[in-house]
């Protein structure tokens, strides 16, 4: 039975941030709000997007191709929607670079598009600093958090470590607890 009311929660344990890609057709124009950008490898399994658990991933198992994908968080400001954007290591590096050019992707004012106006096309993304003088971007949310309740994860059991040193990208993990086997 649920239980309702008329307050608002402080954590909803929700994602009250949306997922948005680029769109075929339109491009997607935001200002980057979170300091870094996250990542990790997942599966496109039962419809959806899903974090690669290996060693024991069943997606893994029924031999379903993975893709590294990244996610930040990012800001429309003609509409005020925050949300989390998702985009494959080819497009992230361009994040990166401005990152590593800019000491942070905050700020980062980014064009997204796809080659050929096509569905699975590409993702083209082109990044310059965003002109803040009439803007005040909203604080970035917990990146991980967000993915661990998008995932349904505990937030304990989620990391993020760096898969390579020169790099700064963080790469999430999930650490399910072990089961006591005696």
């Amino acid at each position: 039975m649920p239980t309702f009311s008329r307050h608002v929660p402080q954590d909803p344990r929700g994602p009250a941030f949306p997922i948005i890609r680029v769109h075929a057709t339109r491009p997607l124009v935001a200002i980057v709000t979170s300091p870094d950008l996250v990542g990790c490898f997942t599966h496109f399994f039962k419809g959806r997007t899903v974090p690669c658990d290996a060693p024991d991933c069943e997606a893994c198992r029924e031999n379903l191709p993975y893709r590294w994908h990244a996610y930040l968080s990012a800001y429309i400001a003609q509409t005020g929607v925050h949300f989390l954007f998702e985009c494959t290591a080819q497009a992230a590096n361009h994040f990166t670079d401005y990152r590593d050019n800019h000491g942070t992707l905050r700020g980062c004012l980014f064009k997204g598009t796809r080659m050929h106006g096509k569905v699975n096309g590409r993702v083209l993304i082109k990044c310059g600093p965003a002109d803040l003088t009439s803007i005040r971007l909203p604080e970035p949310p917990d990146l991980i958090k967000c993915l661990s309740i998008l995932w349904d994860f505990p937030v304990e059991e989620i990391s993020a470590d760096r898969i390579e040193p020169d790099k700064k990208t963080p790469h999430v993990r999930h650490n399910p607890p072990k089961e006591d086997k005696s």
